[in-house]
């Protein structure tokens, strides 16, 4: 009996803890309380001898039979290469060489730099001139590894600039790669830039040529207008021989040889030449207070040949000679005559004339620069003719009076000024007469031309 009351109990406490779980078909109602666990476990222990696995139980679905899941530890990230920062760079620099030009035309220099997706990074602009043959930019730019590319564009300023052999104009663009390398020290070095080579906007030098002579000193220079050859009229009209006189008036240059003229306007390009008139290629303007015109239209008003090579850098000008100008140099004595010289001057002393000649130039081609008047041996001591050489410069004292400078040219014979006091003036300053012992006299300030410009050895050619 006593063991029948047990079962019973353990039977009716099995039964509570299983409708605790009951399925939906058998409802639990809500006044009902749920059973305190605890309290039935004390009061319904099974036996000692009795295993807990002899009789199954329903395991309630409202009671995990597992540890709850316990919440991920977060995975330690991977570990990464490291990025050395000598690898690293904010800039980008571009090292700008100027190519030395002799004219180069001051301006200021563009240069934009992209990403290689075509975003710009930023624009620079140098002051590009004759002395500034190197010139850097820097671009700050967001942190980037050596091994990045980045797009140069040229934007304005230069004429063009040189990436290794590849030439980029203004507008232009051509990809740059950055890399770093080792040196002889084992130091790692960041090359991120690039390093070019720039062509400036310059005047090109011309070179004038007139006659097969190099006229090299011609000031002011020649130079290019508006793609036009154009020259400094006055210099290079005296350097052809012809005479070029100005007229304030009209503000025009008239130049000439003999019959033959050639009228240039200033900011006009209408002018005239022998047989009728035109307008020139370029109308004549004012650099640097002289008129210049164009080189063509000068050359072809007076017959002569132009050749024009351009060479890049610089350009050849050959002015040949007018026909006619060798016909008027063909009619000088020293040119008809064939007379030589071993320097570049030449005087020739007209004794019927009682004028003395200075001549510039060589055999067959002596211009004419200086033309003196002069005094003559008496007729009792006549000048000697005949062709000589400058050998000696100095002074001969009379005493009360001297004469000097003193080109003697054969023995006793010499080029010489009038007679002067020793306090200044002239004792005797006659030219134009008979009254030496056979030198020639000239007025102080034509022999000291002379002096100072004929060099020794210098032939003087005296004819009757």
């Amino acid at each position: 009996m006593k063991k029948f009351l047990i079962a019973l109990i353990t039977f009716c406490t099995i039964t509570s803890s299983v409708s605790f779980a009951a399925p939906e078909s058998t409802p639990v109602p809500e006044s009902t309380p749920a059973p305190d666990s605890a309290q039935v476990t004390e009061t319904a222990q099974p036996e000692p001898s009795a295993s807990p696995e002899a009789e199954p139980t329903a395991e309630p679905s409202a009671v995990p039979t597992e540890a709850p899941a316990q919440p991920e530890t977060p995975a330690e990230p991977a570990e990464t290469e490291a990025v050395p920062d000598k690898e690293l760079s904010t800039q980008f620099v571009i090292n700008l060489t100027v190519a030395p030009r002799k004219y180069i035309i001051s301006n200021n220099a563009v240069i934009e730099l992209y990403d290689m997706n075509g975003n710009l990074l930023g624009s620079c602009l140098h002051y590009v001139g004759w002395d500034t043959p190197t010139v850097q930019y820097v671009f700050d730019v967001p942190q980037y590894r050596m091994g990045t590319k980045f797009k140069v564009k040229l934007v304005s300023g230069l004429e063009s600039v040189w990436y290794y052999s590849q030439q980029i104009y203004p507008e232009g663009t051509f990809e740059a790669q950055t890399y770093g390398y080792l040196d002889e020290n084992g130091e790692y070095v960041q090359q991120g830039g690039v390093s070019l080579d720039a062509n400036p906007y310059y005047e090109k030098e011309l070179h004038m040529y007139i006659s097969n002579k190099w006229y090299n000193d011609i000031n002011p220079r020649a130079r290019i207008v508006d793609g036009v050859a154009m020259l400094p009229v006055r210099a290079v009209g005296e350097a052809m021989g012809l005479d070029v006189d100005y007229n304030p008036e009209w503000d025009s240059v008239t130049l000439s040889l003999e019959d033959h003229k050639t009228v240039f306007w200033a900011n006009n390009e209408y002018m005239t030449y022998p047989g009728g008139d035109k307008n020139a290629s370029h109308k004549p303007v004012y650099i640097e207070g002289s008129l210049f015109v164009p080189v063509r239209d000068l050359a072809e008003a007076f017959e002569c040949s132009l050749e024009i090579t351009d060479y890049g850098e610089f350009m050849d000008i050959l002015i040949g000679e007018a026909p006619y100008y060798r016909e008027l140099m063909n009619r000088i004595p020293v040119n008809r005559d064939g007379i030589g010289s071993r320097t570049n001057y030449l005087i020739w002393v007209s004794k019927h004339e009682y004028k003395v000649r200075v001549y510039e130039g060589q055999q067959y081609n002596w211009e004419l620069v200086k033309e003196y008047p002069c005094a003559l041996g008496a007729w009792d001591t006549p000048t000697i003719t005949g062709q000589f050489e400058i050998i000696e410069r100095t002074q001969w004292d009379y005493g009360t009076y001297y004469v000097g400078p003193v080109l003697r040219f054969y023995n006793g014979y010499a080029l010489h000024s009038t007679l002067l006091y020793y306090g200044g003036g002239e004792y005797d300053g006659r030219v134009g007469v008979n009254i030496s012992h056979g030198c020639v006299r000239l007025h102080p300030s034509d022999i000291n031309w002379i002096a100072a410009n004929v060099p020794f050895r210098t032939r003087v050619y005296i004819t009757e």
